[in-house]
């Protein structure tokens, strides 16, 4: 029961800490906080990634934007768009 809860307690903070949305074309997926990046999603069958990655943040430790884009991919596999989406 308890790794439920933190289980949705995760999601609803990725939730707030990721957005998608459509430019023109393109899926992008926005990371909202520290380390903010954009990146185009793409679908290569049933599987998906992050191309085109910018980063806005100044980041000097690459183990913080690895984490960052694992969490992205997690955020990616659970995601479910709405209706206005």
């Amino acid at each position: 029961m308890m790794a439920i809860i933190k289980n949705l307690s995760k999601q609803n903070k990725m939730s707030e800490d990721f957005k998608i949305y459509q430019d023109g074309d393109r899926q992008i997926i926005e990371r909202l906080s520290y380390p903010r990046f954009k990146g185009v999603i793409t679908f290569n069958s049933p599987l998906s990634d992050i191309e085109d990655i910018e980063l806005l943040d100044k980041i000097t430790d690459p183990s913080v934007i690895a984490k960052a884009m694992r969490e992205a991919g997690d955020y990616l596999k659970n995601y479910k768009p709405t209706r206005d989406e």
